[in-house]
Parts: structure tokens; sequence; C-alpha cells
């Protein structure tokens, strides 16, 4: 699934994604294909807290908490201090 599909299927929603194929180029991630894996009305918090009980069951894999307002992806890949690089 892309982003473009992930937005069209689910306006206005919070999701939980995981990237299946991606890079980094510079400072970004860029998410080639990726997998819904929940979606959520207006409230970002049990979107958060989904992604939090998949990331300590999963930490190896790359899940994303989202807005699908967004058109553009726009992750930023952060450095051991967590300022973007």
């Amino acid at each position: 699934m892309t982003w473009e599909q992930v937005r069209e299927q689910y306006p206005d929603r919070w999701v939980v994604i995981e990237a299946l194929d991606a890079r980094t180029e510079g400072s970004e991630r860029v998410v080639v294909r990726l997998v819904l894996i929940a979606d959520f009305a207006d409230d970002w918090r049990p979107a958060w807290n989904r992604y939090e009980s998949l990331h300590i069951a999963s930490p190896e894999r790359e899940f994303y908490v989202l807005h699908t307002d967004r058109e553009q992806l726009d992750i930023g890949v952060l450095n051991a201090f967590r300022y973007r690089l």
C-alpha cells in the first residue's frame, strides 16, 4: 500500500502504519510501501496507545502514527540527541 492509497481510503483519520519498504535519504525517511495497522477517528490518543503497545512488543519494526491530512509523509530522521538531522 502507498501513503496516497491510505489517504484516499481513510480520509481525515489518525492511522498507525508499519513501513515495509523504507530508506533514508539525507535527513528524511522515505516509506515506499506500508501496511495499515489501524485507523482511529478524531482523537490521536488511542492511535498513540496502539503504537506504544506495538513498539514495545516489536521494537525492531518501523511503526508510525500519522494523520491522513498530511499530503506527504515527511518523516525526519533524528540523531542520538533527538535532533532532526
